[in-house]
């Protein structure tokens, strides 16, 4: 574990937790994400719809709904098969659709080219590979693939540009500059998270009887929609005095050279 062992990530995660605007978000979402729904079953269009889900704000949430549902009723290989005219009646309304019918081309084109590697790569070199081979797909867009293609409690908690820039510096994590500190981040946090038990959390603040939380596993996945959703309430406000991690003066010592 690199400089990262003075980070007091269990207590930041209670006070962050405990908070309304984040508990009504984290059950929305736990058991049925919004934007990466348990409804669709073939990793394949998990992979593509994945990439989807990038630059897709929540107030867009009811179009996208209905885009994914759109998507979805469609196998695999009909989506192959689309012309862009046709994929662009799909996803037109979520914007972007130039990059966004890149993204679908070069993961079907991926999908196709390593059928073996996607079935038994170990996360983190899945991760490696769709970001170096899928055009679109950075580490952020690699994480969320993987994640949504194996499961919610698969281990993986994608770390997005606002909780890389924003959050996790506040709360003592050394980022690292570009489209890698994303991956960098990410194992440091998985790392904490794995070795915490955050299920006293679970009962005290409010979770335990209306999530369906996998028993002996670490609590990735609830960790990850709590720190995506306390970013959201709080820190894309740019308003620290309202921060309930400044207001109750957590003090973490940050590992950052000075």
């Amino acid at each position: 574990m690199s400089n990262i062992i003075d980070i007091d990530l269990y207590n930041a995660l209670d006070i962050m937790s405990a908070e309304k605007v984040v508990r009504e978000h984290v059950l929305k979402n736990h058991d049925n994400n919004l934007w990466w729904p348990n409804t669709i079953d073939d990793y394949k269009i998990r992979l593509l719809v994945a990439g989807l889900s990038t630059r897709v704000s929540y107030n867009m949430i009811q179009k996208y709904i209905s885009v994914v549902d759109s998507f979805s009723s469609y196998k695999y290989d009909e989506i192959r098969k689309m012309a862009d005219d046709d994929l662009l009646k799909i996803i037109s309304v979520l914007g972007l659709a130039t990059a966004r019918i890149s993204y679908i081309r070069s993961m079907i084109d991926f999908i196709d080219t390593y059928p073996v590697e996607i079935q038994n790569c170990a996360s983190d070199e899945l991760i490696e590979l769709i970001s170096r081979k899928v055009k679109g797909a950075s580490y952020k867009v690699a994480q969320c693939c993987v994640l949504y293609m194996k499961g919610y409690y698969c281990g993986i908690m994608p770390v997005d540009s606002g909780m890389k820039d924003l959050l996790l510096p506040c709360i003592g994590f050394c980022i690292k500059r570009g489209s890698i500190g994303h991956e960098a981040a990410r194992r440091d946090l998985e790392e904490i998270v794995k070795a915490l038990d955050l299920r006293p959390l679970i009962n005290k603040n409010g979770y335990s009887d209306l999530l369906t939380v996998p028993p002996g596993r670490p609590l990735t996945w609830w960790a990850h929609l709590v720190l995506i959703y306390f970013k959201r309430a709080f820190c894309n406000k740019h308003k620290p005095e309202l921060c309930p991690l400044y207001i109750n003066h957590l003090k973490i010592k940050c590992s950052c050279k000075k």
